[in-house]
């Protein structure tokens, strides 16, 4: 259950005329019904039930600016697009194919909740894409060929494959409704599922979630991801999980199925890593110019904050790694340091510290470490799934 010792603590301190204590909240915490538990560093323990819905601390510092790139499926399963302009909640589609956009969608509403991430819009990557097609082709001088950070002011892009998709469907006829009722999704589902039938109310995924340096296209983290869901319809308080745009009325009905839910508990998993890795590392970005002992720096509002010092280094050979061409970064000279002075939505000013003699693309880096995160205690609830809410 949601611990009250922080809360209880404070309000004595408060009542005795003590200064009160601020008190850091572990990074999530699963949500089923009226239970509520502090998520550990390890997920693997986890139920994946206790994954479908949780929620995030407050959270006020650096907000990393990430684009969702399109999801790839490498599985047996075939892709499907949804289109679902209109609100429509018809998913039987989804128990034969992989809805890719719908996965799309659902991952980016997943950050956005988390509260962690600033997101650039999903439209721009198709664009940055094949600007960039263009750039690498050789038809276009290398100094003008678009490099995916500066463009989409994004410092991470975030790219999920498929590898495996289980919807636990067969073409034999069942008894829909029987099974839906069992499983604590009542009507709902037999209408979701048309003609389809459920062998069984399990389902599996596997997802491989990649986090890319936008600006040296480096693969900075990447994690495979397999969960399994034995039986659905648990409640979760606000039922089916809603979404936004163009594709709310597929996520809100997807979410109440065995294999929708499988999908939100790994989507969860991945952005819980996101959040652990992305949070640990200081602000960095580039010099756009330097001018009268001012820097100004690729980095707004969410980043950096007015006082923040910055190390600056001055970029050298690239890295490449010869075996698979990747980007693995470049070599640095250290040149001097910056602290903040003026602080824009997309862009910050710094005052050039000791006469450095600094220039553009020269990098950044925050010299203040980010606040440690902190995480719950894996405990034998955790481990079990929640159990039904009653309605």
């Amino acid at each position: 259950m949601l611990s009250i010792r922080p809360l209880f603590l404070g309000l004595a301190l408060a009542a005795a005329g003590l200064a009160t204590p601020a008190f850091a909240e572990p990074l999530a915490y699963s949500v089923a019904g009226p239970e509520e538990f502090a998520l550990p560093q390890d997920l693997a323990p986890v139920n994946t039930l206790r994954l479908v819905n949780l929620r995030w601390s407050p959270f006020s510092g650096r907000k990393a600016r990430v684009a969702v790139s399109k999801i790839d499926n490498t599985s047996s399963i075939a892709s499907y697009t949804a289109s679902d302009q209109y609100g429509q909640t018809d998913v039987s589609w989804a128990f034969q194919t992989v809805p890719v956009n719908g996965i799309e969608a659902m991952i980016t509403d997943a950050l956005n909740n988390s509260g962690r991430f600033r997101l650039v819009e999903r439209q721009a990557i198709g664009n940055v894409m094949q600007e960039q097609d263009f750039g690498a082709s050789g038809r276009v001088a290398a100094p003008s060929a678009a490099g995916m950070g500066g463009i989409l002011g994004a410092e991470y892009l975030v790219e999920a494959v498929i590898t495996s998709y289980d919807p636990g469907t067969s073409s034999k006829s069942t008894n829909i409704g029987g099974i839906a009722t069992a499983a604590g999704l009542g009507g709902g589902l037999g209408a979701l599922v048309g003609g389809l039938s459920i062998n069984s109310a399990s389902a599996s995924l596997g997802m491989n979630i990649r986090l890319i340096d936008a600006t040296t296209s480096e693969v900075i983290f990447t994690k495979q991801i397999e969960r399994e869901i034995k039986e659905s319809g648990i409640g979760f308080g606000g039922g089916a999980i809603g979404g936004g745009g163009a594709l709310g009325g597929f996520v809100g009905s997807y979410s109440r199925t065995p294999i929708g839910q499988a999908v939100l508990a790994s989507i969860n998993e991945a952005v819980y890593e996101l959040a652990k890795q992305v949070g640990a590392k200081p602000a960095t970005g580039s010099i756009i110019k330097v001018d009268a002992g001012q820097a100004y720096l690729n980095l707004g509002t969410g980043a950096v904050a007015v006082g923040d010092r910055l190390a600056v280094a001055r970029p050298g050979e690239a890295l490449i790694d010869p075996e698979t061409g990747i980007s693995l970064g470049s070599t640095e000279t250290p040149v001097g340091e910056v602290q903040v002075t003026q602080v824009q939505d997309r862009f910050s000013i710094a005052a050039v510290q000791g006469g450095a003699r600094l220039q553009a693309k020269d990098r950044v880096r925050a010299l203040a470490l980010p606040e440690p995160i902190e995480f719950g205690t894996m405990t034998e609830e955790l481990a079990k799934k929640p159990k039904p809410v009653r309605r």
